[in-house]
């Protein structure tokens, strides 16, 4: 039905040849302003040329303006017209340079850079000028030479008077001297690890003769209190291998007949005889108590 509907409303308005003539066909009447609206779209050519060209579309405008009947105001024929927009195209070619410009300001001195490696060193300079004649060392020298004579003699007076008071000290029991070195006991007993730390406490050691005086005078305080004394001789870190109690080897040796013999296996420590000889003893026996300084 529809397609005799589209052929009959395409021959009929075939048949006019102006918009005057299609303004006076009374079944068009409701569709002249739509039409009149396609046709300023459909490009060159005569009226007849432009509706026939749109003939589907005529079509279906009778059907929808059939179906809901409205009156329509026919719109300004240049906006009604529907304009196309186009996407933006492809970029061109790159066009040719153009001219050198003019040249622009100085810009702002930028950051210092690292600095170099030295450079190699120059040759010495001139000698400077000669200064002025200084003052004589001579008063300042000789004033040295008399403060040290004089410092040198308090040095004797106190040596002086030290040595005499060691003497006084050795008129009482316990107490002895050898060179420079003062021997002192109270007759406390004890073994040899708390009888060295008795000694170390008053800044003092176990005696330790390194020659014929000092075991001499240790032997005098042995002999007073009846007791032999330790030593501080030991070969406790290596068997048969006895030194001072510093580390260092010992450079005097005053042994018994047959001693040192470990016997044993347990003496590691050395006790010292009423006549002055040595002997290997346990280190866990109490002896008497000697102090070294």
């Amino acid at each position: 039905m529809w397609k005799k509907v589209f052929w009959s409303l395409s021959d009929e308005l075939c048949s006019y040849t102006d918009t005057e003539d299609l303004k006076n066909a009374s079944s068009f009447g409701s569709l002249l302003p739509f039409v009149q609206s396609i046709v300023c779209c459909t490009g060159s050519g005569t009226l007849i040329q432009k509706i026939w060209r749109m003939r589907p579309l005529l079509a279906l405008c009778f059907l929808l303006f059939s179906v809901s009947p409205t009156t329509q105001t026919c719109p300004d024929l240049d906006s009604a017209c529907a304009r196309l927009t186009c996407a933006p195209g492809k970029d061109g070619l790159p066009g040719v340079n153009g001219l050198k410009g003019e040249k622009g300001d100085k810009g702002a001195p930028g950051s210092p850079g690292v600095a170099g490696p030295p450079g190699p060193q120059g040759e010495q300079g001139p000698a400077g000028p000669r200064g002025e004649k200084g003052e004589s060392g001579l008063p300042a020298l000789v004033s040295l030479k008399s403060d040290t004579l004089s410092l040198s003699g308090r040095v004797d007076t106190i040596e002086s008077r030290l040595d005499q008071i060691v003497k006084a000290l050795t008129f009482l029991k316990g107490v002895t001297a050898a060179g420079n070195k003062i021997y002192v006991t109270k007759g406390d007993q004890a073994n040899y690890k708390d009888g060295k730390a008795v000694c170390a406490n008053t800044r003092g050691q176990l005696p330790s003769p390194q020659n014929a005086q000092e075991n001499a005078a240790v032997q005098k305080i042995a002999a007073q209190y009846g007791v032999f004394p330790y030593l501080g001789i030991n070969d406790i870190d290596v068997e048969g291998n006895f030194r001072y109690p510093d580390g260092k080897a010992i450079s005097y040796l005053n042994w018994a007949g047959n001693e040192p013999n470990n016997d044993k296996g347990v003496e590691d420590c050395v006790e010292m005889y009423f006549d002055g000889n040595w002997n290997d003893k346990n280190c866990d026996e109490k002896r008497l108590l000697i102090c070294e300084y």
